[in-house]
């Protein structure tokens, strides 16, 4: 029986550096896993702010990241994962804190923020605190070493791993990307995406794109039709506030992370609902015109959604292009406007069938 349990949740960044702290460590741990949506009773008495990660050992209980793993490195000593030494440590410290206070709001916002300029704010942010740790951190500390310290793996790697396995998330949707004058940052992540404990936990990047999908602002292609990632219950009562009139949901009930009392949710909130299940990479001609034919007939605006926003965008497209009679290179050239990608299955079999008219 473990001494050890850690309550998680699966996307969340700050749980990916306890969960691999414990891993460096070898101590066996229960993982319990949370829905963040819709919290268990009594959480709270775990975690007084209703937040992961939380860890219980010997029926005490340790809540935020940082000091977790501070206390995991003291609970159980070997391997050490902060240096001996009281300045390496002091910073080792400074680093952690560098990531909480400057790194992760940057990260956050500019993947979060509806807002156009906060994102160039929050970019331009991004890369300064990148280009500060590749002169400032890795330059002078890590010597020939693969990792922050050296040779040996710290919490201050483990603190900052977890934004770096989810920059495909900010590639997709913000264009934002490890540049390659970040030659120490690069040779880093590589090191650190190699250890056996972050292989063990990883997630592909898909996961992190259909995740952060609902963080996302939501694309507008039309006056009448907004697309978007997954929707919580909370974002469909928001979508309401803002004037919706429907949800159109794109996605099949056996998908993982299907929000299966969404048709109550979304007439909770007075909003009228339909489902057709698009398979993302089955251009079903069939299915399409099903779509388009529900685009027609549900009250305007709607709010069409899939996964990560893909489908429900290019439907959404196809739809404004039917109506506006748009032509091919009218099509191609509002794609691009807004970030569509021409190889969304039932956007491409559209165009096709348009060339060929």
């Amino acid at each position: 029986m473990t001494d050890i349990k850690i309550y998680s949740s699966v996307a969340c960044p700050y749980a990916h550096r306890s969960r691999l702290a414990l891993l460096e460590k070898g101590v066996e741990f229960e993982l319990i896993e949370i829905d963040l949506q819709n919290k268990p009773a009594g959480f709270t008495d775990i975690s007084p702010y209703g937040k992961v990660p939380a860890i219980t050992h010997q029926d005490k209980r340790v809540w935020e990241s940082a000091i977790i793993n501070e206390y995991l490195d003291e609970a159980f000593p070997n391997p050490p994962l902060l240096p001996n030494n009281p300045l390496d440590k002091a910073q080792a410290r400074i680093w952690i804190d560098f990531a909480n206070t400057r790194l992760v709001p940057a990260f956050s916002n500019l993947l979060r923020s509806p807002d156009s300029e906060t994102q160039e704010e929050a970019r331009r942010d991004l890369y300064k605190h990148l280009d500060f740790i590749e002169n400032e951190a890795l330059a002078k500390l890590s010597g020939d070493g693969p990792y922050w310290f050296g040779e040996n793996i710290s919490l201050v790697d483990l603190s900052f791993y977890p934004w770096f396995e989810r920059l495909p998330a900010l590639e997709h949707f913000r264009r934002f990307t490890l540049t390659s004058e970040f030659t120490r940052l690069q040779k880093w992540q590589n090191a650190v995406s190699q250890r056996e404990s972050v292989r063990k936990i990883a997630n592909s990047k898909e996961f992190y794109i259909e995740r952060y999908a609902r963080f996302t602002n939501t694309k507008k292609i039309s006056n009448n039709l907004s697309a978007a990632g997954q929707v919580t219950p909370e974002e469909l009562q928001q979508a309401a506030a803002k004037g919706f009139r429907s949800v159109l949901n794109l996605r099949s009930p056996n998908e993982p992370g299907f929000l299966e009392d969404e048709q109550q949710k979304a007439q909770t909130a007075g909003l009228e609902y339909a489902n057709v299940p698009l398979i993302p990479a089955d251009g079903n001609q069939n299915l399409t015109e099903e779509a388009i034919q529900q685009i027609k007939n549900l009250p305007k605006p709607i709010l069409i959604h899939c996964a990560a926003g893909g489908r429900a965008s290019g439907i959404a497209l196809i739809a404004t292009a039917i109506e506006e009679n748009l032509t091919y290179e009218q099509i191609v050239h509002k794609a691009a406007e807004l970030n569509i990608s021409l190889e969304q299955s039932h956007l491409k079999q559209f165009l096709i069938e348009k060339v060929s008219i």
